[in-house]
């Protein structure tokens, strides 16, 4: 049987591929470790004789830990072996890294499910044991040494257990720190190794003891501030190029759920092959996520039960896979109709890997391509960065090591990654962006260049130098790719993206001793090789290439595709709407709500930790006063950065151990006056610079505290620990009146600088807090107040005071048993994934019906304009710039902080408002299916009754919730339960920029959002959900995953479900029977709400600076309840006429 045949041209093209990649894998094998350093890891202990080994450390300790489970991984200290090769060089880096320094170790974990006990042993390659952690509890019971002994001890340890001659080792007897523990008294010696720096950098040695028992040990690098500073610029840089492309990255894919939807729509897409080829990526990543589960084994957190860290675990990683999937899914419906049309002669994507295409002329040309691409790539990549190492290109080197050599299946990793990262950017960036950008632009270089770049800065994030070098290479590499498919095809670039990806792995695999793991690289390269090998041969057992037209894109109907979009419907702007007014009845009902809500609301006013908060000062007065406090201290505060915030130091679970003690009133005493809880931070810091300042002021405007942060290299005092606490103990007494009698040293540790030593030093109240319930005695037992100091050289700094209460019963309040874990997180997910998911996949599946080409997607996209608004105003007067500077670290250049704002801002926009007109869009499909188009408001011939309803639900509905909530929250105070923590209300607006504009834009926003979310899931319950018992299922599902997790036990859980299943009732019935179709009024009862609680916060305040919006926050809630009053009584007017 004879077919198609190569060509002469064929063949010319095709040698001339196959000699680039020969000629590119000869370069790439004789000179990739001359371009690519690769630290060479001798390993003279395998995996399992290294946790012999750990298990016979802890044994010689006298330590039991049998029955304890155990973890190993391969760990790097990675911040000290990229130090090394910066700083000395590859050659010198590597040459202590291997003898001297433990830069990289087998880490053994022993543990037990929810038992704060567990160890750590670090073991080397080599074989000897460098770092050791024994994790106990606070509270547990043991010997108060003095230095002396404590000393003796940590020396005798580090003799006769890690046989170190100490003569090598020079104590730092500055760090000689103690911590008084309720039953112990811990102490913890440093050593630096003699005669040894890494250019600034020592070598140290840490032993902890916990009473007389050691209680690890570490040995690490200590490398210096200045250094970390800038390799954290450079990493800015990397991640500034990632963020920027993100952008176009998120603009492409938009685009190709457009053209997908809009294609689907004119029944001119498939969605069928991008579902299946979804699924089989999943399915390889959750394979390889489970593949990897000693690894993850090695992060559980033992306040949770076991089996639940599996279910999270196993949940993660199915989320992940079917994330990972939805990249490929999302695209490829846009993507390949686009891809059909615009390259007629190419074969159908659909039929590559049929029998007969794998067969064809083109797939066997398009493989020997992408084959050829790949090893030319790596000979690019090769010559690239070698040439690029004499022009400052910097890459940090490679282990000779890869976790996947300790999984069971290797070849899973690399199969996996190289088919998502072939499918989801070769979809995107080549089948999708190109044909897609030259209908846009009209040039094809353009369409070519831009997805390239756009797709190469993504890349960017690795640690490289330049930051944007990564992008440079990957970017004329997607330019190649681009040409490359208006040439062949996108095969070709599909098989040349698997190969180069999965071939990292591949050959990392084939370079091991093992022979399974050697073979597992060869499977890896064989899912490239394999579909070209059944080409050859198929070629020389028939004669020839199959041949057929059907194969290729042309035989497909041509979409007619018209990226203008479509006009709206003319008829869809002027019906008159059928809407029902509501009943005198009704009226009458909501008059109730009215005033029995309001009476409630007012009478009943339930306590809440935050109660007691007077601001005197507002965040510009904050301003001015730390500004006087700063220049007093010789600092010119115009010559920094300003950001001010109000800050809620007030811990949860602390609250909630004091609130069952000592009750709420108790809570708020000690926060208004002992332990202030809630203050103005105001920061004063310059770009980039270590050095920084921050005034704390209480509520009042009187001083807290004065903050200052020093550089590492900063000059000043070495003060021993007696003269730090004797400057540090004036400060309080003269300073703070604090008097010390009353007080007892539980914190003491020192820390030597290279040109001064710092203190820190913690007081804490022999009072107990809670005293009043019960005795001091066991004053373990109790929560206490704390003070913390800073002696930096000789200044006193960094007053601080909080609230300490027991570790052991903050500890049990973090427990979170299985129950907990599928309440809190299982059921929400399933429940609102399982309903979003469920009604997306409806409406996908019907978008070509008759309801879904009707939804007036201009009139929700005016709607959803709104929300552009209200976020605009959130961002440009709210806090969100105030807490981005104040958590701004100078580490960065601050104009790349800047931009990572800006960026943040533009791809929030679109996604709010995109997600509020989905919500209303989906409201709309299901609200036409289940009760008629003529139901739901219209944009023209609403009647007046509309409007007076709209008034009537907006303050009886109001009204209502305000007394419902306010009831709840009084009758539970008759059920006094124990919760797991409580937060604290301190206010949400007051350190913004303007509160009123805050306010109003969030309002808006948020009322938008849960109308359109109350309104989709009426209409979709209403639409799909017709039998009862399934309804009566999704309310239950529904009050549990609005009960969360945050409840202390049965009794606290039941009243939160209670309270949330009341709750659902009032709002199922408001929907039902009130609402109905009056989307307005449901706005208005969310904005009024808002707005309520926003004039009341702020009118509660003496300042008049608060009390101003206040009243202006009250006035557009008159405005807005107007509205439908004028609208109403307009309409009214107009019919009458």
């Amino acid at each position: 049987m004879t077919g198609d045949r190569l060509t002469s041209s064929d063949k010319r093209e095709l040698l001339l591929w196959v000699v680039a990649g020969i000629l590119g894998a000869l370069f790439a094998y004789k000179y990739f470790f001359r371009a690519f350093p690769e630290a060479s890891v001798n390993f003279q202990v395998s995996r399992e004789e290294a946790l012999r080994r750990a298990q016979k450390f802890v044994s010689g300790l006298g330590e039991n830990a049998g029955g304890y489970q155990s973890t190993i991984v391969f760990d790097v200290d990675d911040k000290a072996k990229v130090y090394l090769e910066r700083q000395l060089g590859l050659q010198q880096a590597n040459k202590l890294m291997s003898s001297e320094l433990n830069i990289w170790f087998w880490d053994v974990r022993f543990f037990k499910p929810q038992q704060e006990e567990e160890f750590r042993v670090r073991v080397s390659p080599a074989g000897q044991i460098v770092g050791y952690g024994h994790k106990i509890e606070e509270s547990r019971t043991g010997a108060s040494l003095d230095r002396a002994t404590a000393q003796s001890t940590a020396q005798n340890y580090l003799r006769a257990k890690l046989g170190l001659d100490l003569s090598t080792w020079d104590l730092l007897p500055e760090e000689a720190n103690s911590n008084k523990r309720p039953n112990r008294l811990d102490w913890e010696f440093t050593w630096e190794k003699h005669g040894f720096r890494a250019k600034d950098a020592p070598y140290r040695l840490q032993v902890t003891l916990q009473g007389d028992k050691v209680g690890g040990s570490e040995e690490f690098l200590h490398v210096p501030e200045a250094w970390q500073r800038s390799y954290q610029q450079l990493r800015a840089s990397n991640l500034f190029y990632n963020q920027i492309a993100i952008i176009p990255y998120i603009l492409l894919l938009g685009s190709a759920l457009w053209v997908g939807i809009t294609l689907t729509k004119h029944g001119q897409t498939s969605w069928g092959g991008a579902i299946k080829l979804g699924v089989i990526v999943a399915a390889l990543f959750f394979l390889m996520g489970l593949n990897e589960w000693q690894f993850t084994r090695a992060s559980y957190d033992t306040h949770d039960p076991y089996s639940g860290f599996v279910l999270l675990r196993l949940g993660i990683a199915l989320l992940s896979a079917l994330g990972t999937a939805l990249m490929v899914t999302l695209v490829l419906p846009g993507g390949e109709p686009l891809y059909r049309s615009y390259l007629p002669n190419r074969m159908q994507l659909s039929k590559a890997f049929t029998l007969r295409g794998l067969r064809s002329k083109e797939f066997f040309s398009s493989a020997v391509v992408g084959l050829a691409l790949a090893a030319a790539h790596i000979g690019f990549i090769v010559a690239f960065y070698m040439v690029g190492s004499n022009y400052g290109v910097w890459a940090p080197q490679d282990l000779n090591y890869s976790d996947a050599v300790n999984t069971t299946f290797p070849w899973i990793a690399g199969v996996a990654i190289g088919l998502m990262a072939s499918t989801s950017e070769e979809f995107l960036f080549r089948l999708f962006a190109i044909p897609f950008l030259e209908r846009v632009t009209k040039s094809r270089v353009l369409a070519v260049i831009l997805p390239a770049f756009s797709w190469s800065f993504l890349h960017s994030a690795y640690p490289q130098e330049p930051g944007y070098i990564r992008g440079i290479e990957v970017g004329i590499i997607g330019i190649v790719a681009g040409m490359v498919m208006l040439r062949w095809g996108i095969l070709a670039t599909l098989i040349w993206h698997y190969t180069v990806d999965a071939s990292l792995v591949g050959l990392l695999l084939i370079r091991s001793n093992s022979l399974y793991f050697k073979i597992s690289g060869v499977v890896v390269g064989a899912a490239a090789l394999a579909p070209l090998a059944f080409s050859c041969i198929s070629y020389l057992t028939r004669g020839g290439f199959e041949s057929g037209e059907d194969l290729l894109n042309r035989a497909a109907p041509a979409p007619e595709i018209d990226l203008t979009g479509e006009p709206a419907a003319a008829t869809s702007e002027v019906k008159s709407s059928g809407y029902e007014a509501l009943s005198p009845g009704m009226i009458a009902f909501l008059a109730v709500c009215l005033l029995a809500g309001g009476a409630l609301a007012w009478r009943l006013k339930p306590q809440s930790i935050g109660d007691y908060l007077k601001l005197s000062i507002d965040s510009r007065t904050a301003r001015a006063r730390a500004d006087q406090v700063i220049r007093q201290g010789g600092v010119d505060p115009n010559a920094h950065f300003r950001a001010v915030v109000f800050v809620n130091n007030a811990d949860p679970y602390a609250n909630e151990y004091l609130r069952e003690r000592i009750g709420i009133a108790g809570v708020n005493a000690i926060y208004s006056g002992q332990v202030p809880a809630a203050l103005w931070r105001v920061r004063y810091f310059r770009d980039s610079q270590p050095e920084e300042f921050a005034v704390v002021l209480k509520p009042d405007g009187s001083l807290h505290s004065v903050w200052h942060k020093l550089a590492e290299e900063t000059p000043g005092a070495s003060l021993d620990k007696d003269q730090a606490l004797a400057r540090a103990e004036e400060f309080l007494r003269l300073e703070k009146n604090l008097d010390l009698k009353g007080w007892s040293l539980v914190g003491d540790e020192s820390k030597k600088q290279p040109h001064r030593i710092d203190h820190t030093l913690t007081w804490e109240q022999t009072q107990p807090l809670d005293s009043a319930q019960a005795p001091a005695a066991n004053s373990q037992d109790h929560a206490h107040a704390r003070v913390e100091l800073k002696v930096l050289g000789d200044e006193v700094t960094n007053y601080r005071t909080y609230v300490h209460i027991p570790e052991s019963w903050e500890r049990k309040q973090e427990e979170r048993s299985l129950s907990r874990i599928i309440i809190s997180i299982v059921i929400p997910i399933l429940f609102y994934a399982g309903l979003a998911l469920t009604a997306l996949m409806v409406l996908l599946k019907n978008l070509r019906s008759p309801l879904a080409r009707s939804i007036p997607w201009r009139r929700i996209a005016f709607w959803s304009i709104w929300a552009l608004a209200g976020y605009l105003a959130v961002f440009a007067l709210g806090n969100i710039l105030p807490s981005a500077l104040s958590a701004y670290d100078t580490g960065n250049p601050l104009k790349l902080t800047y931009a990572g704002i800006a960026i943040v801002a533009l791809l929030g926009a679109p996604l709010y408002v995109g997600g509020i007109a989905l919500l209303f869009g989906t409201a709309w499909y299901f609200g036409s299916h289940a009760f008629g188009e003529e139901r739901l408001p219209g944009w023209a011939g609403i009647p007046p009754a509309y409007y007076r309803d709209a008034l009537w639900i907006a303050v009886g509905g109001s009204a209502g919730l305000f007394g419902l909530q306010h009831l709840l929250a009084a009758a539970w105070t008759h059920w006094p339960t124990v919760h797991r923590s409580m937060g604290a209300s301190f206010g949400h607006d007051f350190d913004a920029i303007f509160p009123f504009g805050s306010i109003l834009g969030g309002t808006v926003v948020r009322s938008l959002f849960y109308t359109g979310l109350v309104a989709a899931v009426a209409s979709f319950v209403a639409a799909q959900v017709r039998q009862p018992g399934l309804r009566v299922l999704l309310f239950l599902l529904g009050a549990l995953a609005f009960t969360g997790g945050n409840w202390g036990g049965a009794a606290d859980f039941a009243q939160g479900f209670l309270t949330q299943l009341i709750l659902l009732i009032v709002l199922a019935y408001g929907v039902r029977y009130v609402m109905r179709f009056n989307i307005l009024g449901c706005f208005l009862i969310i904005a009024g709400t808002s707005l309520f609680d926003g004039a009341t916060e702020l009118l509660s305040q003496p300042d008049s600076f608060y009390r101003g919006n206040g009243y202006a926050v009250l006035l557009v809630l008159v405005v807005f309840f107007a509205w439908p009053c004028v609208a109403w009584r307009m309409r009214g007017s107009a019919k009458a006429v």
